[in-house]
């Protein structure tokens, strides 16, 4: 039996490890998923209010952030310069993350000689793209413009949110009395995080319902039979990782130890599958790792609005796949339509919920000549929400890792602050 003095000590040390909880927390999902498979699935309810709850405060959080970075900084003709750079960078990233993928789905051919005809009957009508959604470039442009100040603010459309908390900055700038103004969204912003602190205490159980309701309604079967192309996919994956690796050390940091400053909030965005759940928190860690308010405020929505990498190595693999699995003959004027419509399309469908299928389904439906069935979806219907997880860390990783770099090169990167924060 362990002394009362020594179980207070381990009480009160995985009280503090968020991370441990949240890896137990998955464990035991799974251990649920396999044995329990009909009762883990009605577990997903306990997931989806979780996410819910923390979607509630991303769209004022952005704005509130947005609008007390610009603020702060009060020289807004500097955010223009801010903007072009960031997307600038995000484009740069995207073009990487599919170019590495057209190379190993190309090199490997992982969809070769795959028999389709076990998915043939699967209903995927429901992914497919809504009528009257073009998922062009300009649908994407349209997005970005609020519609109205109530309508954006009480909707997901980041992009909208970012743009309409730079117009109120600059408005607000041109006031001759700001004080006022700032300190009431100063005082906002600590009351959204604190809503956010109470969200978060949960973030183990959601984890661990996602997991279990996942395992227990998809099965671990569907990671067998397509496990050629999870490895293909996973293999992109680390090689992106990687590069992102070698640029924080260009520009004299190490993304490593970034990963293991925020590495709470990576084992809850991976266990519940969404890197929504975790944006408010990646703000404030990304803070005290020494990256400056202005910056965090805007290039961190921007990236989650903009710059979706993980997405974007999946649906390059999923339509390749596709095309591959249908014997489909491609050349070099297809593969460069396909990939012209990933970097479009995949933009417009930023920030969808379950944009990875979403998005995958409005760039089959976008691709000149529609040469690449939009039923083929049905091959990768089992193994999307397993795929999910590995798309939200790699989102994760490309989002902050730009975050830094972009502060380092504006000079607002100080890594006193995580000194202080450790």
């Amino acid at each position: 039996m362990l002394s009362a003095k020594i179980q207070s000590r381990l009480s009160h040390f995985f009280k503090k490890q968020l991370f441990l909880q949240v890896v137990i927390a998955v464990i035991l999902g799974i251990i649920v998923g396999v044995t329990l498979p009909i009762h883990a699935a009605d577990l997903k309810i306990i997931a989806v209010l979780f996410i819910r709850l923390i979607k509630m405060v991303i769209t004022p959080v952005v704005f509130v952030s947005i609008v007390l970075g610009v603020c702060a900084n009060k020289e807004h003709r500097s955010i223009g310069k801010l903007a072009f750079k960031t997307l600038i960078y995000f484009e740069i990233m995207s073009i990487v993350a599919v170019l590495i993928t057209f190379g190993y789905m190309f090199l490997l051919q992982p969809g070769g000689g795959f028999n389709i005809g076990l998915f043939n009957g699967i209903d995927v009508s429901k992914f497919k793209p809504k009528e009257g959604s073009t998922g062009g470039f300009m649908e994407f442009i349209t997005h970005m413009v609020p519609e109205s100040v109530f309508g954006t603010l009480a909707g997901d459309n980041l992009l909208a949110v970012i743009v309409l908390a730079v117009i109120f900055s600059v408005a607000i700038l041109q006031l001759e009395e700001t004080a006022k103004i700032v300190t009431f969204f100063k005082q906002a912003n600590d009351v959204f995080f604190k809503m956010i602190a109470l969200i978060s205490r949960v973030s183990p159980i959601a984890a661990f319902a996602a997991i279990s309701a996942t395992v227990g309604s998809q099965g671990i079967g569907a990671l067998t039979m397509l496990g050629y192309f999870i490895l293909v996919m996973g293999i992109s994956m680390v090689t992106f990782w990687l590069v992102v690796y070698i640029v924080g050390k260009f520009y004299g940091f190490s993304a490593i130890k970034l990963m293991k400053h925020i590495k709470e909030e990576m084992s809850i965005a991976f266990g519940t599958s969404s890197s929504e759940s975790v944006f408010p928190q990646l703000m404030t860690k990304l803070e005290t790792f020494g990256c400056s308010k202005k910056v965090v405020s805007f290039v961190l929505p921007t990236g989650y609005a903009f710059n979706l990498d993980g997405t974007a190595i999946y649906v390059t693999a999923g339509a390749i796949f596709i095309q591959q699995a249908y014997n489909i003959p491609f050349g070099f004027p297809e593969y460069l339509g396909l990939f012209l419509t990933i970097l479009i399309v995949s933009k417009g469908a930023a920030g969808i919920t379950g944009a990875g299928f979403v998005t995958l389904s409005a760039i089959l439906a976008a691709v000149p000549g529609h040469i690449i069935p939009i039923e083929g979806l049905a091959l990768l219907l089992g193994i999307d929400r397993f795929m999910s997880d590995a798309r939200v860390v790699t989102n994760i990783v490309g989002n902050t890792v730009g975050t830094v770099i972009i502060a380092k090169s504006e000079d607002e990167y100080n890594p006193k602050k995580l000194k202080a924060s450790q």
